[in-house]
């Protein structure tokens, strides 16, 4: 039987583990995903399995996709309501995929709506605006975003997976770290890849909260469509090369993407990370921060026409790195254009440099690097300076110190 538990533990060349919080506004979109990915389903070399928490009949089930089977036939168990914000939930599914479908290689996918790394802090609430009004696209062809407008009664402005019918819970930057900390114990290395196929994940502070457990990641800095990734295609690729490394599934997730969204009338990015790099960004970007804290009297005026300029996502609460970058280098502060010359040089994108592989379409992105970063008009969220990278770099002395 295709679909049974493999028995003998021999290892495929990957396990493809995507974790589906459709239990939202998303149920239908997982069923149309989970179609897209029995167009090409599991082989021999490659497992594709799901785990999916669906809003309309309170269920999980866990699927191994294979070709031509899909929600109906792929199905292997079936158990009660979960919450999908629940960091337990997400750690049984890994363990599940792990031991009942070991692999050379693993890729996790994490399927829901996405907020960067947001959260609420528990002194205040700091919520940007409803996103409601942005979560149509005009244009002929008229898609929701990934992005879910704010319900009453609870944020569902927290990271990532979230579950409307477990009071908006979603998974926190802590709870995805320690999760995929451990899973990376139960496998003895790192996890190869990590796509979020989610709104806006792709940022420096998402990035170095999750350096130690991911080779690499795949996401988007800006909001996704509705449709997010094309299973299909990308899964046609793995399954016709295998034996290709995580940077070169990672660099081809990114390109089908982009692909898949030509001639469609939207504006989207994506983009692949080298974690084992990361640590080259936070250098430059806290030589950078260093460089504005001591130029504050002089360069307020430059740092507010840098932000003004640069392309601004989430209620204007995240800006592209590259772009503020570029709109820093200004004759007249001669050591922040010092600085910002040298994030820009750590940001481009190519082989062993941080940011593998980028993409996009749509002028509003013009000029975008795939990674962004938290640089909020007028107040900070308590919540960010529990972030590991709010400890471990000075940009957020520099942003208490210039929106002070």
């Amino acid at each position: 039987m295709e679909n049974a538990q493999n028995t003998d533990n021999i290892k495929a060349k990957w396990t493809v583990m995507a974790y589906m919080a459709g239990d939202n506004n998303l149920d239908g979109a997982a069923l149309r995903d989970i179609e897209e990915m029995s167009q090409t389903g599991s082989t021999k070399d490659v497992n594709v399995l799901v785990q999916l928490d669906r809003l309309e009949d309170k269920q999980t089930r866990r699927f191994r996709i294979t070709k031509g089977g899909g929600y109906d036939r792929d199905c292997l168990e079936t158990f009660g309501e979960t919450n999908t914000g629940d960091p337990k939930i997400l750690e049984d599914f890994l363990k599940w995929s792990i031991e009942r479908y070991p692999a050379e290689r693993y890729f996790l996918i994490l399927w829901n709506h996405g907020g960067g790394w947001w959260e609420e802090a528990k002194s205040r609430a700091v919520v940007p605006q409803s996103s409601a009004t942005r979560s149509r696209r005009s244009g002929p062809g008229i898609s929701f975003f990934r992005h879910k407008p704010e319900a009453p009664g609870h944020s569902n402005h927290r990271s990532i997976c979230y579950d409307d019918t477990s009071g908006g819970d979603a998974l926190d930057n802590r709870e995805l770290k320690d999760v995929l900390a451990r899973t990376c114990t139960l496998i003895g290395r790192k996890i190869d890849i990590l796509g979020m196929d989610a709104c806006l994940m792709n940022m420096v502070e998402v990035a170095w909260q999750l350096r130690d457990s991911v080779d690499c990641i795949v996401g988007s800095e800006i909001e996704e469509p509705f449709d997010g990734w094309p299973y299909t295609e990308i899964l046609a690729y793995l399954t016709a090369k295998p034996n290709r490394d995580a940077a070169a599934i990672a660099k081809e997730t990114v390109r089908r993407y982009i692909r898949s969204y030509k001639d469609k009338d939207e504006t989207v990015t994506q983009s692949a990370l080298d974690m084992s790099r990361i640590s080259e960004v936070m250098g430059k970007l806290d030589a950078l921060s260093d460089v504005l804290i001591a130029s504050l009297d002089s360069a307020s005026g430059l740092i507010e026409k840098a932000w003004d300029r640069s392309p601004k996502f989430y209620d204007q609460n995240y800006i592209d790195l590259a772009c503020f970058a570029r709109n820093l280098r200004k004759k007249t502060h001669p050591d922040i254009k010092a600085r910002a010359e040298d994030l820009l040089a750590a940001i481009k994108t190519g082989k062993d440099k941080p940011i593998l592989c980028k993409g996009k379409l749509g002028k509003e992105v013009n000029g975008t690097c795939g990674l962004s970063i938290y640089f909020p008009e007028d107040r900070i969220n308590p919540a960010y300076k529990s972030l590991d990278f709010a400890k471990d770099c000075k940009w957020n002395a520099f942003l208490e110190a210039y929106l002070s």
